[in-house]
């Protein structure tokens, strides 16, 4: 069975380009979980602060792993809302409209911030490289982090975008087999250059590897792969709680390994053990989703925050360095010290996002493609996305092949 789109224009765009306007099913306990995982983000960085005087921050300190949880959710929600009359080039001026005016924002408010009001940090050279998406490909440090250093997996994104057009239809037209040989192959190579690298600097000094793009493929790949499953008619008959333990047991796998070297966890070892229980996670809530079962994160609350995300992501570690640096400095590393003041930056956080989403995000992204949506709408035919109505997964591959060429 398929669904038509009748010809019409939408009076109102979606909130952003990640909703499906072509009548696949949205999933919104999926948008719910990307404050979970920046709130993994926001956890880590406050942990840099008090991880040498206090042990317990070790616990925190692994919340880096919100980043591959970023990626993995990526491929999934990219496929899902793939539409079958987008071209290669309309996908790429979306996913610009999407991301880069609020990194461009917070990137040229970074290098202002690091210069003029908490030098010296940053180099100003390095921050116009970022600025450019290109800082997660030199194997140096200072690039790595530069200006805002949370935007170096927004330079990992820009790649698996130049990927996506030519990844979707490869992996489409292959039987699931096949497919899923072909994933687990990449996933694999990515995983044993992630652990391999980790260990080889110590688990702290990493990041040239962790940040790679090509090192980060794998987990893009596994969430297309994921997402064609679901296109197919897949619904995920997964427990929320067995999910959930799952990640906790990778938890644990992570906090002993650190413990073995003496700290900190590596990070390469840890996003490679929690990649399966991040795929059960994200999948529980999907099916959930497509059956129509509302969750805790389909809430209009926890979406509106999961909307949020990208903002608080971008904006978090500006916000806590200004707090900690500036405003409220640390009297000490103690427990009360770090997380009274860190309380206040996650609330400052929130409130920036707030400012960044609604004020350059979301406007921008409506100027960037309102000439595309004057265009009228063809009709076309789509595969439904329900229980009761699988979908032949060539048949799909073909739409999606003819759709990027």
């Amino acid at each position: 069975m398929s669904v038509a789109l009748p010809e019409v224009r939408r009076a109102h765009p979606p909130a952003t380009s990640d909703s499906v306007p072509h009548g696949r099913r949205d999933l919104p306990s999926l948008t719910g979980l990307r404050f979970i995982a920046a709130g993994l983000v926001f956890l880590f960085h406050v942990s840099g602060w008090g991880v040498v005087a206090q042990p317990r921050w070790h616990i925190a300190q692994f919340g880096f792993v919100g980043v591959a949880f970023f990626f993995i959710l990526s491929g999934v929600v990219l496929t899902w809302s793939f539409s079958p009359r987008q071209s290669a080039r309309g996908f790429w001026h979306r996913r610009f409209a999407r991301i880069f005016p609020a990194h461009a924002v917070t990137c040229i408010a970074a290098i202002v911030l690091y210069v003029v009001v908490m030098p010296p940090y940053k180099p100003v050279w390095a921050g116009l490289i970022a600025l450019l998406l290109l800082q997660a490909w030199p194997p140096n440090g200072v690039i790595n982090s530069a200006a805002d250093g949370v935007s170096w997996s927004l330079s990992c994104e820009a790649f698996f975008y130049a990927l996506f057009p030519w990844l979707l239809p490869m992996l489409s037209r292959r039987g699931r087999v096949g497919r899923w040989i072909a994933i687990a192959g990449m996933l694999a190579v990515c995983s044993a250059a992630a652990i391999t690298f980790s260990f080889a600097w110590g688990g702290r000094f990493d990041t040239p590897a962790y940040m790679n793009p090509l090192v980060r493929a794998g987990e893009f790949a596994l969430g297309v792969g994921l997402g064609l499953a679901l296109r197919d008619g897949w619904v995920p008959r997964l427990r929320l709680s067995v999910a959930w333990s799952a990640s906790l047991v990778a938890a644990v796998v992570a906090l002993v390994a650190g413990a073995a070297i003496g700290w900190p966890v590596p990070r390469g070892f840890a996003d490679v053990v929690f990649i399966g229980p991040f795929a059960l996670v994200l999948m529980a809530y999907a099916g959930r989703d497509l059956i129509g079962r509302r969750t805790w994160l389909s809430h209009r609350w926890a979406v509106y925050l999961g909307q949020l995300s990208f903002a608080f992501y971008l904006v978090h570690q500006l916000v806590l360095d200004l707090v900690l640096k500036r405003i409220l400095p640390l009297p000490d590393r103690s427990f009360v010290s770090l997380t009274s003041r860190a309380s206040v930056a996650l609330l400052l956080s929130i409130l920036a996002a707030m400012v960044v989403h609604h004020g350059v995000e979301l406007p921008c992204q409506r100027l960037l493609t309102a000439k595309r949506r004057r265009q009228p709408m063809r009709v076309v035919s789509l595969p439904a996305a329900y229980p009761d109505e699988p979908i032949a997964a060539n048949a799909v591959g073909d739409r999606i092949v003819r759709a990027v060429r």
